[in-house]
């Protein structure tokens, strides 16, 4: 037997940290690749289609690896201001450096990802096996060779042929198509997975070093929109990319991550699928865009955002949507036949929290569109009255109970961002009311200040000083940080300082910030180990100290974050104490957190340190 039918490239029992996975997209599905050459992950041709690498969660589960012969770890970087990954190895003998990316620009920007690998110096012995596995690792997947070096995988149902192409032999043994070759510096081997109905590949056409120099300029001429000029400009850079590769540029929607199963604690059951657009999050994530001068994402979602309030006659919005805005096989399943990342199982797709009444999101969308019309105008009395009616949703049910920012298990409760963000909805349509001159609804100032009164009376508990998770609770929540954010109240009202020390005895350890304190589980519907901290919540954290003048610990606790980020820049939701990462990644929130905290670091320091 051949060494193609013997090799397996990918250790079943060794799974990569998730900080040592980087991404790389193209607006419309995002592959993660590990230090090791081994795409670990893909969903294709979209973010919330199925997978055909997902070694990630289960190591039989699909992979796609080009490395060495003896496979050590190498070093990622991305070329400077774009999503191109370049992974460098160093042998004894030579140095190989794969170049990955998925075609974004030019003509020839199919759904398709590319792969470049090239000997830098010396000499290297290149391995590469390609075994997709289809519908989540489940399908049946038949391989077939269409030419010396092409080959075909199918799974027998309608879902879409992959096909590998390379510019040099490739062999097919057991369903793995390969490649070994011996290289020396200046030579390269090519290799290029597209869909088989797309048409011709890059490589068959030569078009490989366009579609890379055509991406390269695209990305860079994207960062080259934005007017942010602070202190950290590289590291926010990578973090506005990460958020770029979330956006569908087919819908203008925005997932919440591009992965699903990803633990947010080693061994436990909260593994969850963010591949759908969130409209908190990216109602968040747009924000934060905006604040970095980008604006056709704003608009985009704008629009997208728009025919979702279209859809309902009462205003009412669901927490998430598929890209496409609909909302069919949201329903949660298990996959139970996945090992799960490190053992981390039930690895669920779909998610049930879309049938929850989360309040908050009412709140942010509309903060959103209302930076929105500050940055672009364009809110008709149409578009206005269609917003009506989602703010007299909101006036109408802004006292009842909910699943809360945090998307509890549990029975509703009456969760402190639920009426927080409701008063931050009602306070936005007055002020894009006074901005365009549109009249508001006669009852929405009294809705204001009944939610006002509210907060303050039913979520502030005087006798530990600070804001609650609930009402008429003694638990607190990171939540109360955004308190300071949304404008409720200043950074240097005694009650949002009473609270932030609070938060710092019990949630707060160095820059480490945890969402709230343990709840039974009959709260959370879910038990387990405990999660790691929310990278969000920390960022969050930061913000507050900023703007409270807290400028010298707002910077040393940003610096500390920074260097927990992946040797690649991205975060994913969660950090542990050991400083891995945990949960699904790249995460929108954390990346938008961070963006958000920069902005306010530069705002500070600009200020002279003074509370803002």
């Amino acid at each position: 037997m051949s060494a193609i039918a013997t090799a397996e490239p990918v250790d079943e029992l060794v799974f990569p940290a998730i900080e040592d996975c980087a991404a790389i997209g193209n607006l419309e599905t995002v592959a993660l690749v590990a230090n090791t050459g081994t795409i670990e992950f893909f969903s294709y041709p979209n973010f919330d289609s199925p997978t055909v690498f997902a070694a990630l969660l289960d190591r039989k589960a699909g992979h796609f690896v080009v490395a060495p012969e003896d496979l050590p770890a190498g070093r990622q970087r991305y070329h400077d201001d774009t999503n191109v990954l370049v992974t460098r190895f160093e042998t004894p003998d030579g140095v190989l450096e794969v170049t990955d990316f998925m075609p974004v620009g030019g003509e020839d920007a199919q759904n398709q990802l590319v792969r470049i690998a090239r000997c830098r110096e010396g000499r290297v012995k290149l391995v590469a096996r390609c075994k997709p596995s289809f519908n989540y690792g489940h399908g049946r997947t038949v391989a077939r060779r269409t030419s010396s070096r092409s080959v075909v995988f199918e799974d027998g149902t309608d879902n879409l042929p992959l096909r590998l192409a390379a510019d040099r032999p490739l062999t097919l043994e057991d369903g793995v198509a390969g490649l070994d070759a011996t290289l020396t510096a200046g030579e390269a081997v090519i290799f290029n997975l597209v869909c088989d109905n797309f048409g011709e590949d890059l490589v068959s056409c030569g078009k490989v070093e366009a579609a890379l120099a055509a991406t390269l300029d695209w990305w860079r001429s994207w960062v080259g929109l934005s007017s942010y000029k602070g202190r950290w400009r590289e590291r926010v850079m990578r973090s506005a990319l990460a958020l770029k590769l979330m956006f569908s540029e087919t819908h203008g929607s925005i997932v919440a991550a591009p992965t699903f199963g990803l633990p947010e604690a080693i061994g436990g059951e909260r593994n969850w699928d963010y591949r759908y657009c969130w409209v908190r999050d990216s109602a968040f994530t747009v924000y934060a865009m905006l604040s970095l001068g980008f604006t056709e994402e704003a608009a985009n979602y704008r629009k997208w955002m728009r025919a979702r309030f279209a859809e309902d006659d009462h205003g009412r919005l669901q927490l998430m949507y598929r890209l496409d805005g609909t909302t069919d096989g949201l329903e949660e399943r298990e996959l139970s036949y996945l090992s799960g990342y490190r053992g981390s199982v039930p690895v669920r797709v779909g998610n049930a929290a879309h049938t929850q009444t989360q309040l908050d999101i009412y709140g942010e969308v509309v903060d959103t569109l209302y930076l929105a019309h500050r940055h672009l105008g364009g809110t008709t009395e149409e578009t206005f009255e269609i917003l009506a009616r989602v703010i007299d949703h909101v006036c109408a049910t802004w006292e009842e109970p909910g699943s809360g920012l945090w998307e509890m298990r549990g029975a509703p409760q009456h969760f402190l961002d639920g009426r927080l963000l409701s008063w931050v909805a009602v306070d936005r349509a007055l002020r894009l009311c006074e901005q365009t001159g549109l009249t508001p609804r006669p009852y929405w100032h009294d809705t204001l200040e009944r939610i006002r009164t509210s907060l303050e009376t039913e979520f502030f508990n005087p006798r530990i000083g600070a804001f609650t998770q609930v009402k008429g609770g003694s638990l607190v929540d990171s939540v109360a940080l955004l308190i300071p954010l949304v404008r409720f109240l200043p950074p240097t009202d005694p009650r949002v300082i009473s609270t932030l020390k609070v938060i710092e005895e019990r949630l707060v350890t160095g820059p480490f910030v945890r969402r709230y304190q343990k709840v039974h589980v009959s709260v959370e519907g879910v038990d387990g180990p405990p999660e790691g901290a929310f990278v969000a919540c920390s960022f969050w954290y930061i913000e507050n100290l900023a703007r409270a003048g807290r400028v010298g610990e707002a910077a040393g606790l940003f610096e500390e974050m920074l260097a927990y980020a992946s040797p690649t820049g991205l975060y994913a939701e969660e950090i542990a104490p050991d400083g891995s990462h945990l949960g699904n990644s790249p995460q929108a929130l954390s990346h938008l957190a961070m963006i958000s905290a920069a902005v306010a670091l530069d705002e500070a320091i600009e200020f002279g340190g003074q509370p803002f």
